[in-house]
C-alpha cells in the first residue's frame, strides 16, 4: 500500500537541465530509448525552504510515497473552492515566478505552464480568460512536446476543466487552456508509447483532472521517474482518467505560505495559478 503523508508543499525545486532545441525539456520522444541514469538524490524539501511565517490560505496538499515508483507532491484544486487559471505575461524576459507571485495578491498556487520555446513563447495553446494568446500545434517534431498524442488542459467557462487530446480540442466555451505533451492518460489508457520499468527518469511536473471534472490536481515529483509510472500514480493512486505532462527539470511547484521560487530555474513562458474563492 502507498505510504500517504500529509504536507504543506514547501517550494518542490526541480534542479536541472535547461532548454533543448525547440524548447522541450531534455528527453528523448521515446522513454524506452534512453540509457540508465544515475539515481537522484531524494528532492525532499528543506527546512531552508520553508518561510518564517504561517500561511494564511490552507492549500490541501500530500505527499504520495510509492517507494521505488517514486514520490510525488500533490496539489488538490476543488474547483468550486478555487479559481484555477492559465496566464502568460509576455514578456520577452520570459516569465519568473517570484515576480508573478509578487504582481499578484491573493495567489496561493503556481507552477510554470507545459513545454516552451527558446525565444519564451508557449509550445503550443494558451488560452488566458477567454483570449486565445497562442495558437493550437498540432505540427510533428522532435521532444516531449511532439510525443503524439500530447494534449491540452482547460477549465470551462461552466466551471469544469479537462485534459483532452489535441486533435479534439473545441475552443468553444473554454475559459483557461495551455497545451503540452505528451498526453499521459487518455480515458484511462496510458500513452502507447510509454514503457514499464523504463530506465528514461527525469524530475517532473503534471495536471490530471477527476473524471467529473470538478476537481484539478497539479503533481510534482519529488524524486526521479519514468513516465509510465508517473501515468499510472495518477490514474491509481488520484483516480484519474486524463492527465497531462506539463515539463521537468527545471520546473516548480510553488505553494502560498512557503520560500520563494527559485530564481534560477526559470524563466518560463505560461503559468497555471489558483486563487480561493
Amino acid at each position: 500500500m502507498p505510504r500517504l503523508i500529509p504536507a504543506a508543499l514547501a517550494v518542490l525545486v526541480l534542479a536541472g537541465c535547461g532548454l533543448v532545441g525547440g524548447g522541450e525539456a531534455s528527453e528523448p520522444p521515446a522513454p524506452s530509448s534512453e540509457a540508465a541514469t544515475t539515481t537522484p538524490p531524494t528532492a525532499e524539501a528543506s527546512p531552508t525552504t520553508e518561510a518564517t511565517g504561517e500561511s494564511s490560505t490552507e492549500v490541501p496538499t500530500d505527499v504520495i510515497d510509492l517507494g521505488e515508483h517514486g514520490s510525488y507532491g500533490v496539489v488538490t484544486l476543488a474547483l468550486d473552492a478555487w479559481d484555477v487559471r492559465v496566464d502568460w505575461p509576455r514578456d520577452p524576459d520570459g516569465t519568473d515566478l517570484g515576480e508573478y507571485i509578487e504582481a499578484h495578491p491573493g495567489i496561493a498556487v503556481l507552477t510554470n505552464a507545459g513545454i516552451f520555446s527558446e525565444d519564451l513563447t508557449p509550445g503550443g495553446l494558451l488560452v488566458a480568460d477567454g483570449e486565445e494568446l497562442r495558437a493550437l500545434n498540432l505540427a510533428d517534431g522532435y521532444g516531449n512536446f511532439h510525443l503524439k498524442p500530447n494534449a491540452v488542459f482547460e477549465i470551462r467557462k461552466d466551471g469544469t476543466a479537462a485534459v483532452v487530446d489535441s486533435t479534439a480540442y473545441q475552443a468553444k466555451g473554454v475559459r483557461q487552456a495551455t497545451q503540452s505533451g505528451p498526453a499521459l492518460l487518455l480515458d484511462g489508457e496510458i500513452h502507447p508509447e510509454f514503457a514499464e520499468g523504463s530506465e528514461n527518469t527525469a524530475l517532473r511536473t503534471g495536471v490530471g483532472v477527476s473524471p467529473d471534472g470538478r476537481t484539478v490536481y497539479l503533481v510534482i515529483t519529488r524524486t526521479y521517474v519514468n513516465l509510465w509510472d508517473f501515468a499510472v500514480m495518477f490514474r491509481d493512486e488520484l483516480g484519474v482518467e486524463d492527465a497531462l505532462y506539463l515539463d521537468g527539470q527545471i520546473s516548480q511547484l510553488w505553494v502560498e505560505g512557503h520560500a520563494e521560487p527559485t530564481p534560477y530555474l526559470g524563466p518560463y513562458a505560461g503559468v497555471i495559478a489558483a486563487y480561493p474563492r
